[in-house]
């Protein structure tokens, strides 16, 4: 299976327990003590889907859904195996020229059932080829449940520079919740690639995000950026990528609404109270219809709590889970959600939370 993973993600997500962005927040100075177990839970739980996230968005630049970044080469049909438009296994996969003349157009849908009756996400970009070194990308993706009711909304404008593989990308945007017109997420990465050998890439990142959780029990806005090292991506020889590195990042916390996210990069927060920093490490693997093979990674929270996720089932019916326990090994959150990272948080209390997309929004 063949990878072409979120690469970036892995920027980030090496373990980037990524969420974060490099630069210097402009929050308060550090707060531990001001931090419920709660908010400790929700800040690692996003800190967590950081590299995962990511990945989701950038595994499509490596496995030829979104086409060959800053190529005329349009992606192969061998992407999901299947006729242009026609169904295969639960994919569905269009390629279209246009609406301009330097435009094609790509969808993939994916179903809960084999038989392409039950949609669970559908991705759709528009790639612009404005030069030989320069492309951007337009791709919004919703997810529904199995009752067809919409869960999520993303929407991701990629700017990219460079050559087809040796190049540099900056990813910006949001995420809204069911039918509202309130983003509850904003992010913004940016990260660079280059080949060290056949099946090897360096990869450097940074990144940020600021979620704005309403939940009556939350009810506060939560702010992470980092920066990626060590990063790789690594090919083997079935075609699976995996994404490893470390990751450190800076939280923050704010009431609903308080942070803001810098529309440029390096990307940071600022606003609210800066809590502290976190340390992650691990590695994520993809395969090339964007699913995930693999997760494992862990880290060390700012006040001594530790994070640890693992995956486990086979593509596409990876469940990814999590816990995270204070310095005595005390229970302080676990979560589980599937490879669109949809699922529940359990805090420690007993009170639980829904995660969509790859965050605690209700």
């Amino acid at each position: 299976m063949r990878t072409r993973v979120i690469f970036a993600i892995l920027a980030c997500i090496a373990i980037a327990g990524c969420s974060g962005g490099g630069g210097v927040g402009l929050g308060t100075q550090n707060q531990n003590s001001q931090a419920t177990q709660q908010e400790i839970a929700q800040a690692g739980t996003e800190a967590a889907f950081g590299p995962v996230e990511l990945g989701s968005l950038q595994v499509g630049l490596f496995n030829g859904d979104m086409g060959v970044p800053l190529s005329n080469a349009r992606a192969p049909l061998t992407f999901a195996a299947a006729a242009n438009g026609s169904c295969n296994n639960g994919i569905e996969y269009t390629v279209t020229p246009g609406p301009g003349s330097n435009q094609t157009t790509y969808e993939t849908k994916y179903f809960y059932d084999k038989a392409c009756a039950n949609l669970s996400k559908d991705v759709l970009a528009v790639a612009t080829m404005n030069s030989a070194s320069s492309e951007t990308i337009v791709r919004t993706a919703t997810t529904y449940n199995l009752a067809g009711l919409l869960l999520t909304t993303r929407k991701a404008n990629f700017s990219i520079t460079g050559a087809p593989g040796d190049f540099a990308a900056v990813i910006t945007g949001n995420v809204y919740i069911g039918t509202s017109s309130s983003a509850a997420v904003d992010f913004g990465h940016q990260f660079t690639v280059a080949p060290q050998s056949s099946n090897v890439s360096t990869i450097a990142a940074n990144s940020g995000r600021v979620v704005n959780n309403g939940n009556p029990h939350i009810n506060e806005s939560f702010g992470h950026m980092g920066v990626l090292s060590n990063g790789t991506m690594t090919t083997d020889g079935s075609g699976d990528i995996t994404f490893a590195g470390s990751h450190a990042g800076t939280f923050f916390k704010g009431p609903l609404g308080a942070l803001t996210l810098s529309s440029t990069p390096p990307f940071t927060v600022s606003g609210g109270t800066e809590l502290g920093t976190n340390n992650v490490s691990g590695s994520v693997e993809f395969n090339n219809l964007c699913d995930i093979v693999a997760v494992s990674f862990t880290g060390t929270l700012w006040n001594g709590d530790a994070i640890a996720v693992t995956s486990t089932g086979t593509p596409p019916g990876v469940a990814i889970n999590g816990t995270i326990t204070n310095p005595s090994g005390a229970n302080v959150a676990t979560f589980s959600v599937d490879q669109n990272g949809n699922g529940i948080i359990t805090f420690a209390n007993g009170q639980q939370a829904l995660i969509y997309d790859w965050h605690v929004v209700r």
